[in-house]
């Protein structure tokens, strides 16, 4: 793929007008990656997103945008901090909600709001120009959440929603120049499988606008549903605050023993959970059984030590809890399409290029 330096300015503050923007520069880079302040942006075909790659000692991971037309825009972050970086966003007359289905971050608004990203939750919230919300998420932290914006003044046009069925202070939002405090709704079954499907969507081009953009609208009508209605205390697949900090619990479990793994009962009876109920728990917040999130987890590990360290591939393979070294490999091809001896000659390439790029120029005296 071609490259090209672009804006290095820093990221710290994100709005809305700046991601609009970024897109716009990428769609005029064409298929050109820009090498930004701490990753790589390249543009979605057909040209109405952008996918940002951070660098590894900023984030394992990345985050899109989309801009889907009829005043929808989404952005979608995957990702595990490496480096604790403050934030500063704005989405300046939108509507945000955001379905976390992987993360805890307070949040703080310039008026004196708090609020909180939390997984299994949407948080749903709206500012006016000038007005920014502030995260600082950890090194260590795993973040995936979906942000569905949809334009305050073509809101009720673009989903056919009537003012009578949404929450007053929502249409109140809408009519005026006001500020939407943030309100977390609880995730049901369909809004955590509808915000999944976006993370991952199946599809390319213009086949991936369309299906982003009737994804976008579902997850809006399921989450200002269950505001207005409150149905969400109906719904018997609803985890309670209770349950969601038991399924936090075993996530911990599954990350601190990846080199020795439980296996699903007992980290079922470590949580006080059925074993039915915590693999329902891990499919809704977390996208698979326990065993396919503790395989990914380990797979990301590997990729870590490889990446950043002298381990051999044996000791990479019994750090991520392979008795056998060969199965270690067939995994690691499986999930990465390569073997990973070539994944660290990879980047050994990549970390000679990064430090000959930023090496100071000689001096010409």
């Amino acid at each position: 793929m071609a490259t090209s330096t672009g804006d290095t300015s820093p990221l710290s503050n994100r709005s809305m007008e700046d991601m609009l923007q970024m897109l716009e520069s990428q769609r005029r880079a064409g298929k050109a990656a820009r090498r930004m302040s701490d990753g790589w942006c390249r543009l979605i075909p057909p040209g109405f997103g952008f996918h940002y790659e951070y660098d590894p000692e900023v984030a394992s991971g990345s985050w899109e945008f989309y801009q889907l037309g009829h005043g929808i825009c989404v952005s979608i972050v995957d990702m595990t901090v490496t480096q604790g970086l403050p934030r500063r966003h704005s989405a300046s007359d939108y509507l945000a909600l955001s379905a976390v289905l992987e993360g805890k971050l307070p949040l703080t608004y310039q008026l004196g709001n708090e609020g909180e990203l939390a997984h299994g939750y949407c948080t749903v919230y709206g500012a006016t120009s000038g007005h920014e919300l502030e995260t600082f998420p950890q090194s260590g932290q795993q973040l995936r959440w979906v942000t569905v914006f949809l334009q305050r003044a073509s809101l009720l046009k673009t989903t056919g929603f009537e003012p009578a069925d949404l929450p007053s202070d929502v249409v109140d939002f809408l009519r005026h120049d006001g500020h939407l405090s943030c309100r977390n709704v609880p995730l049901t079954q369909l809004a955590l499988l509808a915000a999944h499907q976006m993370i991952k969507p199946p599809f390319q081009g213009s086949f991936r606008h369309a299906f982003l953009t009737a994804k976008a609208l579902e997850l809006a009508c399921h989450i200002l549903f269950n505001l207005s209605r409150a149905v969400e205390s109906e719904d018997p697949g609803c985890f309670s605050e209770a349950d969601h900090k038991k399924l936090q619990e075993a996530m911990r479990l599954i990350r601190s023993s990846l080199d020795a793994p439980s296996d699903v009962k007992e980290i079922a009876e470590a949580v006080g959970l059925t074993r039915q109920r915590l693999q329902r728990g891990f499919r809704m917040i977390y996208g698979g059984t326990v065993g396919e999130i503790r395989d990914k987890l380990r797979m990301e590990l590997a990729r870590e030590l490889i990446s950043d360290s002298t381990l051999s591939m044996v000791e990479i393979a019994l750090e991520c809890g392979y008795v056998h070294a060969a199965s270690f490999t067939r995994a690691f091809r499986s999930a990465f399409g390569m073997p990973p001896m070539q994944m660290r000659l990879a980047s050994s390439d990549a970390l000679r290029v990064k430090n000959q790029r930023h090496r100071p120029p000689k001096s010409t005296n």
